[in-house]
């Protein structure tokens, strides 16, 4: 948000005469609708709170975009106990007493603001019994304020998961306010028209974010819940969109049940992810492809590898979009062995010397985690395959991004190429990715067309905790996999090729954490550059 902007929304939306206006109003003595939520929450999470209860709401982290929009309510109601009813009552009374007369941008942006309405009705029928009839009334008054701003400031400009969670909680607060059908029928009609932009044939989001499908999944499987609560049918466009993404999600997975790192984001959690195929009720077989949002899916024995094969997503869907093109991940059943770094959460500014910092803070991440280099390909002269915009978006993007699957003597395989790099370089990268012995050996082979004297760096990221070394004077690696297990990587080509090991970042829990990566480090030859490499299980003597 821009300084200019946000000191006009400070002027206006902070205004005593706009917050009163907000007021004006009957509102129920109840809600007239609620719909327990479904998502799991973290009990050790949900204790923590009880503990800190009276001073929660003012210590660093309560900026978090998690705590903002309440989504703590899911913890206390995984723990459940009376006591976490009494945090939860506390916790909202000291929020509402906080926010009554004062407006921030962070508190009061759309998306958590429709996020925290679905919360608070979510949780209602938890924290509301045992209360007194003063909380109550606190209660509706206050989110009668929200929902209000929420209808008068909704943006048609939002996209991906904050778009629905602002539908979500314009639906949410209509049906608890017992407002008009003439609101949900403006909701429902703006929800088909965000589906049938950005929910591809093949049931992916437009972003090409795994992390951003799901969460946009959630949100359209909570506004499903709460239309069927209030016994509305459902719009046919959010029923075939529901159906169409589970599929695509469980393609996404790794064998631990959490999604791979493509395109910002993070893994996620396995159970909010296995709650999320079960409310779809996603069943049968898991796809291979995904060709309309450019993912394949190798799969043999206990081995998977998943391909990034597609140009990246369109603006404005690339705002968390990476320059990682032809990147892959493999895992060997529930452990990851290669992957890319992924994108951390957000910086807050309650973390750094003010908001200017965690801006810069948050930039400086972006354009490390979103570059080519993040990634398990292949980089030419320390150049992303396409600009990477510290604010968020790709330019100068590759016009040729080429894939095609076969599968010979039972050995699934992929050739995937890209011209990423033909306007500065007039270099052309080809990729053939083979899944081989039971899974337990990956084959590889890096192309590269064009002028000699080009440097370029072949990376393999390897997960946090995973090590490695060097062996056979620098022309392998051997890697020992958090379990143990020990892999074997060799390299070979005609041209001169080094080996090198090199620290690299983890971010699939949403925080940075240490890791390392393999390089092959070489200089181009005149119009073809081989390198071909593999990676097979060590077993042991």
């Amino acid at each position: 948000m821009s300084g200019l902007r946000r000191a006009f929304e400070g002027l206006t939306h902070g205004n005593p005469v706009y917050r009163w206006a907000l007021r004006q109003g009957s509102v129920p003595e109840r809600f007239a609708l609620t719909c327990p939520d479904p998502w799991p929450g973290d009990t050790e999470a949900g204790e923590a709170l009880v503990r800190h209860e009276p001073t929660f709401p003012f210590e660093p982290g309560f900026c978090a975009p998690s705590s903002l929009s309440h989504a703590w309510l899911r913890d206390l109601r995984a723990l459940g106990t009376p006591a976490a009813r009494a945090a939860a009552r506390g916790l909202l009374s000291v929020w509402m007493d906080a926010n009554r007369d004062r407006w921030t941008p962070a508190v009061w942006s759309a998306p958590v603001l429709g996020e925290r309405l679905a919360q608070w009705v979510g949780f209602y029928d938890f924290y509301a019994p045992g209360s007194d009839a003063a909380f109550r009334e606190s209660l509706v008054r206050s989110f009668a304020e929200q929902f209000h701003h929420l209808r008068r400031t909704a943006s048609a400009r939002l996209v991906g998961a904050e778009a629905f969670a602002v539908l979500k909680g314009l639906v949410a607060g209509a049906l608890a306010m017992g407002e008009g059908a003439a609101d949900l029928a403006r909701v429902s009609a703006l929800l088909t028209e965000r589906l049938e932009a950005e929910i591809l044939p093949d049931g992916g989001h437009i972003s090409r974010s795994p992390s951003e499908h799901l969460d946009v999944l959630g949100h359209l499987l909570d506004l499903r819940a709460v239309l069927k609560a209030a016994r509305l049918m459902p719009p046919h466009a959010l029923a075939t969109a529901i159906e169409r993404m589970g599929p695509a999600l469980k393609l996404y997975r790794h064998g631990d049940g959490r999604l791979a790192l493509f395109h910002g984001g993070h893994a996620g959690d396995a159970r909010r992810i296995e709650t999320a195929l079960g409310l779809v009720g996603t069943r049968g077989r898991v796809l291979r492809r995904l060709p309309a949002t450019g993912y394949e899916r190798l799969a043999l024995g206990r081995g998977l590898v998943l391909v990034d094969v597609g140009p990246p997503p369109p603006p404005p869907f690339d705002a968390r979009a990476h320059a990682g093109l032809l990147a892959f991940e493999f895992s060997v059943g529930k452990e990851r062995l290669l992957v890319n770094c992924g994108a951390p959460f957000p910086v807050r500014a309650d973390e750094t010397d003010g908001e200017d910092l965690s801006t810069a803070t948050d930039r400086a991440w972006r354009q490390a985690s979103a570059a080519t280099a993040a990634h398990t390909t292949l980089v030419v002269e320390d150049t992303n395959a396409c600009r990477v915009k510290a604010d968020g978006g790709l330019a100068r993007r590759p016009t040729h991004v080429t894939a095609q699957r076969h599968e010979q003597a039972g050995i699934p395989t992929v050739e995937v190429e890209h011209d990423g790099y033909q306007r500065a370089y007039r270099l052309i990268h080809h990729r053939v990715l083979r899944l081989r012995a039971e899974g337990e050996e990956l084959a590889g082979q890096d192309n590269l067309r064009g002028p000699a004297g080009r440097s370029f760096a072949l990376r393999w990221h390897l997960p946090p905790g995973a090590q490695a070394a060097l062996v056979s004077d620098g022309q392998a690696a051997l890697i020992r996999a958090a379990s143990g297990a020990g892999w074997r990587l060799e390299v070979s080509t005609e041209s001169p090729v080094r080996l090198a090991l090199e620290p690299s970042v983890g971010c699939g829990t949403g925080s940075p954490r240490h890791a390392l990566q393999i390089k092959a480090i070489g200089v181009t030859r005149p119009l073809v550059t081989d390198v071909t490499w593999r990676l097979t299980r060590v077993r042991g003597r």
